[in-house]
């Protein structure tokens, strides 16, 4: 099971969710694969061509229920089935309304001795984002930032590079490839004019949203393909032919872009993950609403005394108010220290 979590990872099939399969027979590994894209073979399919006729009598361990409906591919449980396969190990019943124990049932009245739960905690880490969205409709979101041991993402002037190192600068661009959206603020794209891409091999690029309130130029290096959404205030700061079709109007009573019916447009365009990128506003505004799933910080050994930080005014005013974050836990990369928790 271990094996078939650690595979999961290696596609992107979002917004179905990660994957892994293995097969084993007389203590061996006869077949493995994983779900690589959207649309594409399940886990349990590539496993099962790669064992080919070997496959009968084996064991099946696989990271997430199979599924028993027709979708973009056919039902996993009825390949099952067909191969003799003697007993599924699942680590997570599939929480999605059309799956949840049906697959499971469907094996069973098969005569396949089934079990559920192995390594459960690791396989709902993995899939936490298809978790939620299954449940909610809205993506996960999680917050991300470089920040020096001081809490700033920026100098005065909004110098921001780099303050993390080239380690954890890569490990961002993976993080990229793994979800479905990235989000930034105007001032950041206007001071930093980021690509928002991901800049690593095979990897997908996520959709980028903007938000804005005043008019940014259509040369900016965010909207040099149509891979992108804005957010605004006010549709008509965007007349350009580069945003047809482009730009939504979601203006909260406080004239700002509403949060929560943004999240819910995502979560109707089938965007289950989402990584927001700054700057200070964005993250106080999502900390302050209650939206964020998850934050993530890139600590760098680094000082500067004064400058932008990462948060602003939560509106809090004990310590016993504060923004406590759970399941913490603690990487190196690089020279940095990068942090994570749940909110």
């Amino acid at each position: 099971m271990q094996r078939a979590l650690e595979i999961s990872l290696k596609g992107n099939p979002s917004p179905n969710p990660f994957v892994g399969c293995v097969i084993v027979k007389d203590g061996k590994i006869i077949g493995e694969g994983s779900h690589k894209f959207f649309g594409g073979s399940h886990a349990e399919i590539n496993a099962l061509k790669e064992a080919g006729s070997k496959a009968k009598g084996a064991e099946i361990y696989v990271s997430l229920e199979p599924c028993s409906h027709y979708g973009k591919t056919p039902p996993c449980t009825k390949a099952i089935i067909k191969a003799g396969i003697k007993k599924v190990v699942v680590a997570l019943k599939d929480p999605n309304p059309l799956v949840n124990g049906k697959g499971l049932t469907e094996l069973k009245n098969a005569g396949i001795e089934t079990e559920t739960g192995l390594l459960a905690e690791k396989a709902m880490k993995i899939n936490e984002a298809f978790i939620k969205f299954q449940k909610t409709k809205i993506p996960f979101v999680s917050l991300k930032a470089a920040i020096t041991l001081d809490g700033k993402i920026a100098s005065e002037e909004f110098d921001s590079k780099w303050i993390s190192s080239e380690e954890s600068r890569k490990k961002v661009h993976e993080l990229r490839s793994k979800v479905d959206a990235i989000l930034a603020g105007q001032n950041t794209v206007l001071k930093d004019n980021p690509r928002l891409t991901a800049r690593i091999e095979k990897g997908r690029n996520p959709l980028r949203i903007i938000f804005a309130s005043k008019k940014l130029s259509a040369e900016l290096n965010v909207f040099n393909d149509s891979n992108f959404l804005v957010f605004t205030t006010d549709k008509k700061l965007f007349p350009e032919k580069r945003f047809e079709g482009k730009v939504i109007e979601l203006k909260s009573k406080n004239n700002l872009v509403d949060l929560k019916k943004l999240l819910t447009e995502l979560g109707k365009r089938n965007i289950s993950s989402l990584l927001v990128e700054g700057g200070s506003a964005v993250f106080t505004s999502f900390l302050k609403e209650k939206l964020a799933d998850k934050l993530m910080l890139f600590i760098s050994p680094k000082i500067l005394g004064s400058g932008i930080p990462v948060f602003g005014d939560l509106g809090l005013k004990k310590i016993s108010d504060s923004v406590k974050l759970k399941e913490m836990s603690f990487e190196k990369t690089g020279e940095d220290i990068l942090i994570q928790g749940y909110l």
